[in-house]
């Protein structure tokens, strides 16, 4: 599924000019969203389970920047370093079911 997306993101990333590396902002970007989706979760465990987070400060920081190191490091072999692949793979799929892609692409953006 995030190859998918990452192909989408690099699609729509190498249509801006002045970017000259879109398979780097893609693989940064997607990891971003993944983050915000993963912290979006645990802001909906901590108001549900009435977690105080305010005595907790530096953890938390701590926490979100391994987050985001862990996020990266994967994407990085999952994504990034067959970026090759992906583009090849993603670029042969049927018309109908490229639109259908764009749509999930879409729709994890915004959602």
């Amino acid at each position: 599924m995030f190859k998918e997306l990452y192909y989408w993101m690099y699609s729509y990333v190498k249509t801006i000019k002045s970017n000259d590396t879109p398979a780097t902002s893609s693989y940064f970007l997607i990891s971003l969203l993944q983050g915000f989706n993963i912290l979006t979760f645990a802001v909906i465990i901590i108001y549900l389970l009435k977690i105080n987070t305010s005595s907790v400060k530096n953890t938390t920081t701590y926490l979100g920047i391994s987050l985001g190191i862990v996020l990266y490091i994967i994407n990085y072999f999952l994504l990034y370093a067959q970026r090759k692949s992906i583009i090849e793979k993603y670029e042969a799929i049927p018309p109908e079911r490229k639109t259908k892609g764009k749509i999930y692409f879409w729709l994890y953006v915004l959602l």
